[in-house]
This record gives C-alpha cells, structure tokens and sequence, in this order.
C-alpha cells in the first residue's frame, strides 16, 4: 500500500498516509461515493483496489473483506486476522465508521459503543 507523508500547517509535523485514507477524506463517506469533475462518472470507496508499478492489482492475499449480516445483540465483532495498520475501512449500513469515534479496534476484535440490531450490515476491507 502506497503510503506519503504530508506535513501539518498547525504543528509542522509530518503524518503518514494511504491512498485509501485520503480518498476516504476527499469522498463522500455517507454514500461511499467518490465523484469526478463535472459528475463524469461516481466510483465507490469500498471498490477500493491498489495498483502495484506494474499496472496490475496487487496480490488479493494481502486484502481482505469480511461482511456481518448476523450481529444483533451483539457489540463486537471479531475478524479473521489481524489487520495491518492503518488499512481498515469499516462500513456500517453504507456508511463509513472513524477508528476512535465510531469503533475501536484491539487485535482482530473490533468494538462499537451500541449493540448492533437486526437490520444492521457491517462490512470491514483491510489489509493483514
């Protein structure tokens, strides 16, 4: 996964960065949506595939995508493996969730402030 460093105008220090966190900041992460000038054309974010240099995708091992339809009642989910920081894209119902706000993650278990309901679907895209 590509990762840059851009440098804070409060602090002046650098934070490292994945394509994908930046496109999730730049989107519109209620609608997973991100949308080319003049409205050309709308890619979603949780379609997300990195490019090696060669121009082919990279190796589908690293990456990984679990669905939950069947959480009610509970309040955490656990993955199968995991993830490598910082690459973890949680949706919940279409919406993307924020590390620390939304969910927090400890090892492979992922753990929400709510208990989930039956018409709740959760999708997790990571790297491991």
């Amino acid at each position: 996964m590509s990762v840059f460093s851009l440098r804070s105008q409060r602090n002046g220090q650098y934070k490292d960065f994945t394509l994908l966190e930046i496109l999730h900041l730049l989107g519109d992460a209620v609608n997973d949506e991100i949308w080319l000038p003049r409205h050309e054309d709308v890619f979603n974010l949780s379609s997300f595939r990195e490019i090696n240099g060669s121009g082919t995708t990279a190796q589908p091992q690293n990456w990984h995508t679990e669905i939950f339809a069947q959480v009610q009642g509970q309040s955490f989910v656990s993955l199968q493996h995991i993830p490598a920081p910082p690459v973890l894209m949680v949706v919940l119902n279409g919406i993307v969730q924020s590390r620390y706000t939304d969910y927090q993650l400890n090892g492979n278990r992922l753990l929400f402030p709510f208990t989930f309901n039956a018409q709740d679907s959760l999708q997790c895209i990571y790297t491991y």
